[in-house]
């Protein structure tokens, strides 16, 4: 499985960064080091569910965009566990031309969900992951952006 290499996304860490991500990576436990070594940005999106009473539920979603990975899909389905009170873990894989989704459900989703997703900038995508495309595509054309042009935006 080819993938893109997209490692000019971290040009971006600015806008990254404005949007609420921040810088990750995570090195895998096998013994070969380029399997499960993923490098990003990622951030934390809190859920309330409210109601006249007040709070009824609080839970967590992690959004993950990954643009240098090895075989990450095989890793984090067999790898990746759960977090406490977190309902879903999307990852999106920048630059992979597969999956375009798999999910995975931890203990048939009563401790969540691993969503993963592939996307080649400037190409198809799921829509569940709609929100994390425009970012994607800003960076990946960040550098063919005259600075001028960019500061008028």
């Amino acid at each position: 499985m080819n993938t893109l290499d997209c490692s000019k996304l971290g040009e971006s860490m600015e806008m990254w960064t404005y949007l609420g991500f921040e810088p990750w990576e995570h090195r895998g436990t096998a013994k070969d080091s380029t399997v499960g070594f993923l490098k990003g940005v990622t951030r934390k999106i809190t859920l309330v569910k409210s109601s006249v009473v007040g709070i009824i539920a609080k839970y967590y979603v992690w959004d993950y965009v990954i643009w240098s990975h090895q075989n990450a899909a095989e890793y984090l389905t067999g790898e990746w566990k759960p977090m406490p009170d977190v309902m879903t873990q999307r990852f999106l894989l920048v630059g992979s031309p597969s999956p375009k989704r798999k999910i995975k459900g931890y203990w048939l989703g009563f401790r969540g969900f691993l969503e993963i997703y592939s996307y080649i900038p400037g190409g198809d995508y799921h829509a569940q992951i709609k929100d994390l495309i425009p970012p994607v595509d800003l960076a990946w054309k960040a550098d063919e952006t005259p600075k001028n042009e960019a500061r008028s935006l």
